[in-house]
């Protein structure tokens, strides 16, 4: 088992694709983290220790609980992770590509995109596009899921924000009306209709609904009630975009479990024996 992991490490480093999560980023988020922690330490021991007031003192105790709290943070979050990282995240790609493979499934560690890769919502955003560990059917229909992740730098920001999805994309056999359906609760979704659809939603159950007025009445009932209620509960958005129904998630699929798969086929065997009457 080692070896073929390290075997399959080889090759995605000969083909240069990227590992989802380096253990470099880990190391500099709590890098960052910890030495902020320390200055706020240093800040509040000097406030305290030369305070003219109540006031100053105070501030000077606030200050060196934060920087405390960060810098512990910072390892207790930093070191697991990255001992994480480096031990069990090959273990997970390499089950996924077992999977893939015994499935039917064209298997991607990483993949860029120069242009938006899908009309989904999140894919019309942002630069430096990659989907990672994407698995593709190859078979009809071409059913996709993976993880897809782009930089954003809002309006008037200094730093560079990156974003991450889960993803499916199921192709849909019926002609149904474009629709968002934004959970309500997710704040990250909201935030990005806010950027891309800037004009109000309907109320939909536990959702945003985001389409044109005359097609709400097909669009809310091209899902069942159960169908719907599963969405809800694992906290997914979910959309309807040029022939093609897609699930939001906000965060990174954990593919190397057997929940996950078995909930994202799930998800795709009731989104199949759906049939939409008309419009």
């Amino acid at each position: 088992m080692k070896s073929d992991v390290s075997a399959f490490l080889n090759e995605a480093k000969a083909s240069r694709t990227r590992l989802p999560v380096q253990v470099t980023d880990v190391v500099t988020t709590a890098a960052v983290a910890f030495g902020g922690g320390l200055l706020f330490i240093v800040i509040g021991l000097v406030n305290r220790g030369f305070s003219d007031s109540v006031l100053q003192a105070v501030l000077g105790s606030a200050l060196l609980i934060a920087g405390t709290l960060a810098s512990l943070y910072a390892v207790a979050y930093g070191i697991p992770r990255i001992v994480s990282l480096a031990r069990a995240q090959p273990r997970h790609l390499f089950v996924e590509k077992g999977f893939a493979i015994a499935n039917g499934f064209d298997f991607f560690l990483s993949r860029s995109h120069a242009k938006p890769p899908f009309t989904g919502i999140p894919f019309r955003l942002g630069t430096d596009r990659v989907s990672f560990e994407v698995m593709r059917s190859n078979r009809l229909p071409f059913v996709e899921w993976g993880n897809y992740r782009y930089s954003l730098k809002p309006a008037g920001a200094r730093n560079v924000t990156f974003v991450a999805w889960g993803y499916l994309r199921v192709p849909l056999t019926d002609n149904v009306p474009n629709a968002l359906f934004c959970l309500s609760k997710v704040k990250q979704m909201r935030r990005l209709t806010r950027i891309e659809l800037p004009r109000n939603p309907e109320p939909s159950g536990a959702f945003d609904l985001y389409c044109e007025p005359a097609d709400r009445l097909v669009a809310t009932a091209i899902l069942d009630d159960e169908t719907v209620e599963l969405l809800r509960k694992n906290k997914f958005s979910f959309e309807f975009a040029d022939g093609y129904f897609y699930v939001y998630f906000a965060g990174l699929f954990r593919f190397w479990k057997p929940e996950t798969v078995n909930l994202l086929a799930d998800i795709v065997t009731r989104v199949e024996n759906t049939r939409v009457v008309g419009k």
